[in-house]
Parts: structure tokens; C-alpha cells; sequence
């Protein structure tokens, strides 16, 4: 045999021996796969194919007080896809026949199911080129996507999302609030109780095949969301809805800037309506207008001659005057350099205090509340709540502006207009607060919106109400709301101000109103403040009407009527019984030359200053 030549049957040894050695390997291999480490193999076979979602969670509902829905989560999909799994896709009609291919096929189904743009689903699609995940629409009904499921689009899936509904819409949307961009609470409550309605989320894993369908038969785990705790208002839908409306056709009317109305329960502060017109849809996440705020707690505005009810109140309450102390009101009044004027010219009127407040008269006012001191004025300002937070606890709250005496905002005729309502500032609901505390026998109570929650396990957890300030004694707010119930009368500033068969305390205001954009005052602010029975209040009613230029500008005229009509929609809803005794009717003047009752406050004066043109009912 020749050197180098393997023989043959040695050569067949040798390859029978090197198969024999690789099968041994695979049977090995084989048997650490499907015997030692079967449960690892499949498990990283199973894990290749899990995939994550997370559960989210049922945001919290905000009620009314009757448990009407006032903002509410609603289920909702939303359809992505995985674009390298689309670019197969074919459509074909009823015949079997090819229609369109790929990414064009899937943007026109899922356009005809959805609504969506068609080229919007298609740019989605193929920019940027190579993406896994893309959003085909966002915000699509569980019907919309069971019926684009059905179409069997390859790479096509949904999301389950949550949505906030707003049933009221723009009649409580600057109180209830809205969810912003990224769902995001972006005001009133929604933003206030933000931590209570949001729930925790929860995660479920489960299968996928190759083309991201779930697999029904394959693993399934799910940790269940833990939806966040209703939230109760002590809002009336109903009454909010009406005051809205009555209000939102008062600006209109009147050509106003903007208007808004609260409604107050007297004896526990709670507020049952808080509306604002112009509003906004708080469903549209994008937009950003002034009209976003809640005006009716953030404006700050210079009050006018509702003001004048803490004037009155001081002067009984310090002892300076009774309800029926004489008033010699002047044609014109001199003070701090100016010459002050009631809203009309008259003559020499002899006027009780009752009559004063009840004619909403300047100059009697100041000739009362004169005799407080510049101290004692700012300090009872202060006490009915001026100049601080109400505390409600809503964002964008101001304390608004009390100037103190001998301070740079402080001038010489600061103290005369502070008497009635001018020359400081507060908020709608601020004054709102002060016929509250009259309405309540002299006892303050923080306006709250927040009855109660209830959580996951369905518990009603009704809030404690706030301990009230007493402010002025029972016998002084008895005095002011017999005064208040001659200014709804045809002797007072507010005849259209009356509720039928109800009697009313109230009072007007026509305030100049200052324009920041302008720098200076630019039209009025037109209100009325009531509340009712007179005789057990059970509400108070706000009004005010910001720059009307169609209607007259008194308050009684402009927001009277206005108030009148919610008021008497409030009690009559309430079942609060009509009065059966007819509305009580005080002297408002009286004769100079019959015996005074008790000492005059009045002054006669002679020199005439120029008049004050800032100066109004």
C-alpha cells in the first residue's frame, strides 16, 4: 500500500465515528432543551412573546349634590399601529378584487370607520419611515374600533384610554374645570381635588403572535386599576344651568363685557350656582382664552354702593345711628378737596338712615360714616372679609386691594369713597360674603364647593362646615335687612329687583369700572345683591354685569331683573313657601319740621366744591 493512502475501511471508521459524535451532541443538546431546561427554554419562548399594556384608571366623577354627573370618565380607544406590518396590507372590495395596497389601503379604512383625516393616517404611517409604533387616531368610540377590528387590518390595534365628559359643558366649565394637554387637570376642581379623583393604574400582560394579535389561548395576567374617589359638589345642575343661562342672556342683551352670578345657601355657605358668560367647552384641550378663568372669584373690581351695607353696618354696630336717625342730605358735598354727588341731582332731601341706604345715597353715607374715624372705616372693611382670601381653596383667587389710612394709596378723598364702595377692590364672591354674614344674623361662613366624597368602595363622606366668624351682632343684620327690603320696592333703587309673593333684602350698585388696558375708568360694573325670605334667608343671590352698553347702567335696571329671576327659580325649586303678610315698609324720609326722633346726624352746608366726577350710585 502506497504511503499517504488511507485505507478505506479505516476511512469509514473515521466518519462513522465523527456522525456518531455530532448526533451525540445534538441528542445532548436535545435532551438539556426538552428535559433539564424545558422550563427556562419555554419561558424564554413565552417571554419573546409577552407584551405590557397598562390598565388606566377610572378618574374620579364629580357630582352634583343630587349625584348628577357634572365631569365624568367615558372608555375610549385609541388606534396605533406597527407600520412595518401594515406595508402588506391589501384591501379588497366584495368581488375578491384589489383596491388599494399597503400604507394607502389601511389609511382609507381606517378613515372611512374612524372619520379620521385620510391623509393625516397616512402621513402617520409612512413618517418617519421604519417606526414600530405610530398613533392613528386618538380618541375613537369602543364601537369605532370593534368595527375597524373587523376589518382585519394587519399591524392595526387599539388602546384603551380615558376621557373626561362634561355634561353642563360651558354652563359649569370654570368651575368644575377641564383636563389640559397630556390630560392634565388645568383648573377648578378637576385641578383643586386633582390627588382624590385620580386613581392608581393597573397592568396587564398577556400573548401576542408574529403580527401583534393577542393570542386568546396564551398566557393572560392582570393587576386590576383602582379608579380615583368621586367627588360631590354642593352645586344644584339645575339651578347652575339656569343662572348660566339667565345670565349668558343678560349680556347679550345689555351688549356687556361679561357677566356672572352666584347663589349661596345662607346657613351653611355652600355655593348651589357659580356661573360666568362668556364661557368656554372644556372637552377642547387646546384652546387658551381670557375667558378660561373663572371671572367671578379672580376678578378684582371696585364694588360701588353694595359696599355701602359695610358703612351701615359699622355705623349701627358702633352705635352712631339707628334705623331711623336723620339724615339732611345736601345738594352737593365738599370733603378732601371734591365735591360729592348722589347718582341724580336733587335737592335738599331729608332722608332717614333707613332712607339713606334705601335711595343709595352718596353724600348720606359719607355724612354717617364720617363719624367712624379713618381707623375704625379700614377695620370694618377688613371684618366682613375685604382685602383677604375668602378661602375658598379654587386657584386664582385674589385678596383684592384695601388701601390702609396713612398709607401711599391712601389720598384725602380715599376715606369718602371707601364709605361707598370706591377706591378699593375685591371679588364677586368677596361682596357676595358680606349679604351672607347679614343674611346669617352677623356670622361669616367661607363659601365652599365640596360637599362630600365618596371612594372606591362606595362610602359618602359628607365634609364638616366651616366655623363661622361672628362679624356684627343679631340686632344690627335684623336692622340692615329691614332697611335692605325697602330697595326691591317702588320707594327704593330696585323695584325689578321683587319676587313675587316673597319678601327680598337687597342692594343695588353702578360702579365705575377701571380698565387696565385703558388706564383709566371705562364704563361701569351694574349689580345686585339679595337675599330672601328676609324673614328665614335661605339664599343669597349675586348679579353683576361688566360694561353693559345697550340697557341703562344701574344695577337695579341692568342685573334686577336678572336676580330676580334666579331667585325666585332658587326658592320655588327649594318649595320654600311664599310670604302671607305683605313686605315691611320703613319711613325713609322724614319732616324736618316735626320733631326729630333722636339726634339729627345731617349737616347743613354752603360752599360748593367741583363735583367729583368719580363718583356714583
Amino acid at each position: 500500500m502506497a504511503t499517504g493512502v488511507v485505507h478505506p475501511r479505516r476511512r469509514t471508521r473515521t466518519l462513522l465515528l465523527g456522525v456518531l459524535v455530532v448526533l451525540s451532541l445534538f441528542a445532548a443538546q436535545l435532551v438539556r432543551l426538552q428535559g433539564l431546561d424545558a422550563a427556562s427554554v419555554s419561558a424564554a419562548a413565552v417571554n419573546g412573546r409577552l407584551e405590557v399594556r397598562a390598565i388606566p384608571a377610572q378618574r374620579g366623577t364629580v357630582t352634583d349634590v343630587n349625584g348628577q354627573e357634572l365631569a365624568v370618565s367615558v372608555e375610549r380607544r385609541r388606534i396605533v399601529a406597527d407600520p412595518t406590518l401594515v406595508e402588506d396590507y391589501v384591501l379588497k372590495d366584495e368581488d375578491g378584487e384589489v383596491v388599494a395596497e399597503g400604507f394607502a389601503a389601511a389609511a382609507q379604512v381606517v378613515s372611512e370607520v374612524t372619520g379620521a383625516d385620510q391623509a393625516s393616517v397616512l402621513a402617520a404611517l409612512t413618517d418617519p419611515p421604519g417606526e414600530r409604533y405610530t398613533v392613528l387616531d386618538p380618541d375613537v368610540s369602543p364601537q369605532e374600533w370593534q368595527e375597524l377590528r373587523a376589518r382585519n387590518v394587519r399591524g392595526v390595534s387599539a388602546e384603551q384610554v380615558m376621557k373626561r365628559d362634561y355634561p353642563l359643558g360651558e354652563a359649569a366649565a370654570p368651575l368644575v374645570g377641564w383636563m389640559g394637554a397630556g390630560e392634565m387637570p388645568a383648573g377648578g376642581i378637576e385641578l383643586v381635588h386633582h390627588d382624590a379623583l385620580t386613581g392608581e393604574p393597573g397592568e396587564a400582560v398577556f400573548e401576542v403572535g408574529s403580527s401583534g394579535e393577542r393570542i386568546s389561548t396564551g398566557l393572560y395576567r392582570e393587576e386590576p386599576a383602582v379608579p380615583g374617589q368621586d367627588v360631590r359638589l354642593s352645586l344644584d345642575a339645575d339651578l347652575q344651568w339656569y343662572a348660566y343661562d339667565a345670565i349668558r342672556k343678560r349680556v347679550k342683551d345689555a351688549g356687556a363685557l361679561r357677566g356672572y352670578a352666584v347663589v349661596q345657601e345662607v346657613e351653611t355657605g355652600r355655593i348651589v350656582a357659580l356661573a360666568n358668560y362668556p364661557s368656554f367647552d372644556p372637552k377642547d384641550s387646546t384652546q387658551t382664552s381670557e375667558d378660561m378663568r373663572n371671572h367671578a372669584i379672580e376678578d378684582v373690581y371696585e364694588p360701588g354702593s353694595t359696599a355701602k351695607l359695610i358703612t351701615a353696618a359699622a355705623a349701627l354696630e358702633e352705635g352712631l345711628v339707628e334705623r331711623d336717625t336723620p339724615v339732611e342730605v345736601p345738594v352737593s358735598l365738599p370733603r378732601g378737596g371734591k365735591a360729592f354727588h348722589d347718582a341724580e341731582p336733587h335737592p335738599v332731601e331729608y332722608l332717614t338712615f333707613a332712607g339713606v341706604i334705601a335711595k343709595s345715597s352718596n353724600m348720606g353715607t359719607i355724612l354717617v360714616g364720617e363719624q367712624l374715624g379713618w381707623d375704625t372705616l379700614y377695620d370694618w372693611i377688613r371684618k366682613f372679609g375685604l382685602g383677604s382670601p375668602v378661602g375658598h381653596g379654587l386657584p386664582g383667587e385674589s385678596a383684592g386691594l384695601v388701601p390702609k389710612p396713612d398709607t401711599p394709596g391712601w389720598s384725602a378723598t380715599t376715606p369718602y369713597t371707601l364709605m361707598f364702595g370706591q377706591g378699593y377692590s375685591g371679588s364677586f364672591l368677596q361682596q357676595v360674603s358680606v349679604f351672607q354674614t347679614i343674611a346669617n344674623g352677623g356670622v361669616r361662613l367661607t363659601p365652599s364647593f365640596v360637599q362630600g366624597t365618596v371612594d372606591e368602595d362606595g362610602r359618602y363622606v359628607e365634609l364638616p362646615l366651616p366655623e363661622g366668624t361672628r362679624v356684627v351682632s343679631p340686632e344690627t343684620a335684623a336692622t340692615l335687612t329691614e332697611i335692605m327690603q325697602q330697595i326691591p320696592s317702588s320707594s327704593g333703587t330696585a323695584p325689578l329687583a321683587a319676587v313675587d309673593g316673597y319678601h327680598v333684602a337687597g342692594k343695588t350698585s353702578t360702579a365705575d369700572r377701571y380698565d387696565e388696558t385703558k388706564g383709566g375708568y371705562s364704563g361701569v360694573t351694574s349689580s345686585f345683591i339679595g337675599f330672601a325670605p328676609a324673614e328665614d334667608p335661605k339664599y343669597v343671590v349675586g348679579v353683576a354685569i361688566q360694561r353693559p352698553t345697550r340697557i341703562h347702567r344701574f344695577g337695579g335696571i341692568v342685573s334686577g331683573p336678572v336676580f330676580s329671576s334666579i331667585m325666585r327659580y332658587a326658592l320655588q325649586k327649594e318649595g320654600v313657601p311664599p310670604a302671607d303678610d305683605p313686605p315691611l315698609q320703613l319711613d325713609i324720609e322724614f319732616d324736618p319740621s316735626a320733631p326729630a326722633p333722636g339726634e339729627p346726624s345731617g349737616v347743613t352746608l354752603g360752599d360748593i366744591a367741583i363735583r367729583d366726577e368719580g363718583t356714583r350710585e
